[in-house]
């Protein structure tokens, strides 16, 4: 039988190797958002939680490699292929069954359009951790301004309950705070 906490240890230990510092953390909030959004999630959507960004830890590839930041849209689709792939190959190795391997392929696929419910909460609790939590690491690694097309694509992404939340909560850091205030006003 699969052992869900080696597999877990398996995805954090990879994440740790990516270079964006706040990955593996960010990783511990996805699965926190996903069960407080679905307390009833299954194993499957909990490790698609935990591994949507491994892609980063394997391959090194960062949005600050990319050049346009029009072509985010096919970025992060070939960042969701990626991770799928590569979270597919640890569940397997481990010894999950078919079905899981599948649905987890998928909801990684999906975690940046999202399209089905189970999709549409990874999608939103990957949207609230960066809220929570990235929103730092994101201006330390791509300047303020790319922070603020990345806030505001964070944003037009998430459900309105999603958006409520992210209306709630409070930045310690002021700046912060502000920068996504403005950046979500922008949006109309």
């Amino acid at each position: 039988m699969p052992d869900f906490q080696e597999v877990r240890r398996e995805i954090s230990e990879i994440l740790k190797k990516s270079p964006i510092d706040f990955d593996p953390q960010h990783s511990e909030l996805v699965l926190k958002w996903v069960l407080q959004l679905k307390p009833d999630a299954d194993e499957a959507l909990q490790i698609a939680a935990l591994a949507h960004d491994i892609d980063r830890g394997v391959t090194g590839i960062i949005e600050r490699d990319l050049k346009d930041y029009s072509k985010i849209a096919e970025f992060k689709k070939a960042h969701a292929m990626r991770s799928a792939k590569f979270t597919s190959e640890i569940l397997a190795r481990h010894g999950y069954r078919e079905e899981v391997i599948s649905k987890v392929n998928t909801l990684v696929k999906k975690h940046e359009e999202g399209g089905d419910y189970e999709s549409d909460v990874l999608k939103d609790a990957d949207s609230l951790a960066f809220f929570e939590y990235n929103i730092p690491g994101y201006i330390k690694y791509c300047g303020e301004e790319r922070a603020k097309g990345k806030i505001q694509f964070m944003y037009v992404r998430m459900s309105p309950n999603a958006r409520s939340i992210v209306g709630a909560m409070v930045h310690e850091d002021k700046k912060i705070g502000d920068l996504v205030k403005n950046a979500i006003s922008e949006l109309g």
